[in-house]
């Protein structure tokens, strides 16, 4: 028995540095160094002229530096503001109050509507830690109503928001999230989710929160399953932000998105379809498959390629398998003590037959 035991410990140790090994191999292959914002000049792409069906920007920080916000949202040649003459759908922003979202939605577009400068500035004035915006050029749904983006969900005690910047299948969308959590989920927009009022970046957000339901609300990985799932099946541009409040995620494939991170005072992190200033000093390009996280603590991360998330990965399996080790060594102790009670046991059944035959 205790050679049994010991053998399964020294082989668990093993694995267990093994799969912590392949961790960090991992971490470092799927992770880029985040660039100082003052070093890098990013490819100037004539973006003012693309078709990329909307805009979006997101930013975090401990407390939103109004003045950046205003500049982002207003100011600059390549403000949000002035990207609605392109994306004249609508606007939408968004900022958290605590945890709760605050909603400010246009239908004009966002350069002629005196409504967006008054929503920028109150998003500036907020105090908030997230901050996200939105210009649409509708490419499903309703188009004469206020941006619906950025759409908002209440899941697992929090409210998330989610815009997008391109075009998926809705009928690929249906089929993958199914009847019954369709049913128990309306549409933001529309009667039903047949109604041709629906937008597509309603079902693409219900589909990723409802696989990083699936996944114990490990968004990380729900996010790599809802990209593959829709990847295998559908070629549109797939670009989203996701916050729920504490975090955003950011993801490219198929459109452009640049990401900023500033960390002289205030500190903050930023993304964006197109940078806002005409120069683009300070911005950094992502990539398709690319998924960048940001947080109010730490500079931006970056997961070079979401698809490559496995279906069970080590970060997950190296704690089962150090508990798995702490059972066998638990085991190993319980049978010694078993051993020495037996021991004891057998010495005094000897003495008390010693003693009965003296």
């Amino acid at each position: 028995m205790r050679a049994l035991s010991f053998v399964l410990l020294a082989s668990l140790l093993l694995l267990t540095l093994h799969l912590y090994a392949n961790l960090t191999m991992e971490n470092e292959a799927n992770s880029t160094t985040v660039r100082h914002p003052h070093s890098v000049m990013a490819r100037h792409l004539e973006e003012e002229s693309q078709s990329h069906e909307c805009r979006f920007w997101g930013i975090v920080a401990e407390f939103l530096p109004d003045d950046v916000v205003l500049d982002h949202l207003i100011n600059l040649p390549y403000s949000l503001k002035n990207l609605g003459a392109f994306n004249n759908d609508g606007w939408g922003l968004a900022y958290f109050n605590d945890t709760e979202a605050v909603v400010l939605r246009g239908e004009p577009p966002a350069n002629v509507d005196p409504n967006f400068d008054l929503a920028a500035q109150e998003l500036a004035e907020s105090g908030a830690g997230i901050g996200v915006g939105h210009v649409r050029a509708a490419t499903s749904g309703a188009s004469d109503i206020p941006n619906p983006h950025p759409f908002i969900r209440y899941k697992n005690g929090k409210w998330w928001a989610f815009g997008h910047n391109g075009g998926i299948s809705g009928t690929i969308l249906r089929n993958l999230i199914g009847p019954e959590y369709l049913a128990e989920n309306p549409p933001t927009v529309g009667d039903d989710w047949n109604d041709p009022d629906v937008v597509d970046s309603d079902l693409y957000m219900l589909y990723v929160l409802k696989c990083i339901e699936e996944n114990d609300w490990n968004v990380t990985i729900g996010i790599a399953q809802a990209v593959i799932d829709i990847s295998k099946a559908d070629y549109g541009a797939m670009n989203f932000f996701l916050t729920d409040g504490e975090t955003m995620w950011g993801f490219r494939r198929g459109n452009t998105l640049y990401y900023c991170y500033s960390e002289t005072f205030p500190r903050y992190s930023v993304i964006a379809s197109q940078p806002p200033s005409s120069t683009q000093e300070g911005w950094a390009p992502l990539y398709d498959y690319n998924l960048i996280i940001l947080t109010k603590d730490n500079p931006p991360s970056i997961i070079g390629d979401i698809k490559t998330i496995p279906e069970f990965p080590s970060f997950i399996l190296l704690p089962l398998f150090m508990m798995a080790t702490l059972l066998v060594i638990i085991v190993y102790k319980i049978a010694g003590r078993k051993m020495i009670l037996q021991r004891q046991r057998r010495k005094h059944l000897d003495f008390t037959l010693v003693t009965r035959i003296n």
